[in-house]
């Protein structure tokens, strides 16, 4: 009878004709499937959770200081745990701590690897590490066991697993602390340079200001001044009242008395001294040359702005160079105590343990998708063959050129 199409009865009913066939190649493949299942190597995962400390020490406390100042710190604070978290990341991917756990456990023989790339590529695809939302970072590392394995050889994968992820943690810990330690180092080794530096600049400038007050005699300048000003109006009053009485005197004596020589030899006196005051004595040398001689406590009017603008730098870079003493010295020691720290770097909130189930593989996931994989293939192989009918019946030429087809196909054929 000739058909003109297929319909879907017409795949229902080969179906139906082909059922036996298709629930047969299910059960077979799906044995199969779960016989392969059973010889699949076991891999056993162990997690352990660290919380990162945050960078309260490795700074040695200078942004704690830096925050003190109006620039806020320079932002030293932004993402502490970010960084650390990130740097324990890329200790933990790192080649030193791969080889060290590669060595420590002989993994080579394990991954049957031929050198240490490979095997650190190897175990690279067997550590895992997430951050949580809680801030935590677990460390997952998987071991896995021969194909066919038994029991002991479960229990050795299980161990393996807890072992390698506490001495991941381990490991890391021992290249974080010395990190810090070096970078503790290095910062104790410029802190104490610029703490000696700062020592040197100090005594030079103490003895600069010594130097200066012994010249000048100016040991405490602003008091000195307002001193010398207040003596010298005295002086300038003791001088005009001089010259009042002398004056009144000329009226009733003559220049020649003594009482007016007196008074004249008095105001002289106050003259010389008012003189000296305000531009230093003068002493005749060998030579014949005049020198100023500088008065012990009141310093010249005259040379007061020179003399104060020195006064007021010497002063200023002592006192800096005090503020900087008081700012190094905790610094290096501080530096000093956190390069000799051997504290534990990580604190480690749930060791790994170890597991019970296997991580992988999962046999039902093999097995059904074993199974669903046979139900499309023989459903695909009644389709064809109920279109294959269908061109038998009404294209006999198309039939015998995809029979042909086939026939070739055959191995025996193809390696003829």
């Amino acid at each position: 009878m000739e058909k003109t199409k297929i319909n879907f009865i017409d795949y229902l009913s080969m179906l139906i004709k082909w059922r036996k066939f298709i629930i047969i190649n299910f059960f077979i493949v799906f044995i199969i499937a779960a016989g392969i299942s059973l010889t699949l190597p076991k891999w056993f995962t162990a997690s352990t959770t660290i919380l990162p400390p945050s960078a309260d020490g490795g700074n040695l406390g200078l942004s704690s200081l830096l925050n003190s100042f109006p620039v806020g710190g320079l932002g030293a604070s932004l993402g502490a745990m970010s960084e650390e978290t990130n740097t324990f990341i890329a200790i933990i991917n790192s080649r030193t701590i791969m080889s060290s756990v590669i060595k420590k456990f002989n993994l080579a023989n394990l991954y049957k690897t031929e050198n240490m790339e490979e095997t650190i590529r190897a175990l690279r695809d067997h550590v895992s590490t997430e951050i949580n939302d809680e801030g935590t970072m677990s460390v997952a590392v998987e071991a896995g066991t021969p194909y066919l394995a038994n029991e002991e050889e479960s229990n050795a994968a299980r161990e393996l697993a807890k072992n390698m992820a506490n001495y991941f943690i381990e490991e890391v810990d021992r290249v974080n602390k010395k990190l810090k330690t070096e970078k503790a180092r290095n910062t104790r080794v410029f802190i104490e340079r610029r703490y000696f530096q700062n020592l040197d600049d100090m005594k030079n400038a103490e003895n600069a200001f010594k130097e200066f007050q012994e010249k000048y005699g100016a040991i405490a300048l602003p008091e000195q001044t307002q001193a010398a000003i207040s003596t010298a109006a005295e002086l300038k009053a003791a001088m005009i009242a001089k010259e009042a009485e002398i004056d009144v005197l000329k009226n009733y004596v003559s220049n020649s008395h003594s009482e007016l020589q007196k008074m004249q030899a008095e105001l002289n006196a106050l003259k010389k001294k008012y003189d000296e005051l305000i531009s230093g004595s003068k002493k005749q040398k060998t030579d014949g040359t005049s020198a100023i001689i500088k008065p012990d406590l009141f310093l010249p009017f005259e040379d007061v702005p020179d003399i104060g603008l020195q006064y007021a730098r010497l002063f200023r870079e002592v006192t800096l160079q005090e503020k900087l003493l008081e700012f190094l010295l905790p610094q290096y020691e501080q530096a000093k105590i956190q390069e000799g720290k051997d504290t534990p770097t990580i604190q480690v909130l749930d060791p790994a343990v170890t597991p019970i189930k296997k991580s992988r593989p999962k046999r039902m996931y093999i097995v059904l998708a074993a199974g669903f994989v046979s139900i499309v293939f023989s459903i695909l192989a009644v389709y064809l063959a109920v279109n294959l009918e269908y061109i038998k019946v009404t294209d006999e030429n198309r039939y015998n050129q995809i029979t042909d087809i086939l026939t070739q196909l055959k191995p025996r054929n193809i390696f003829r």
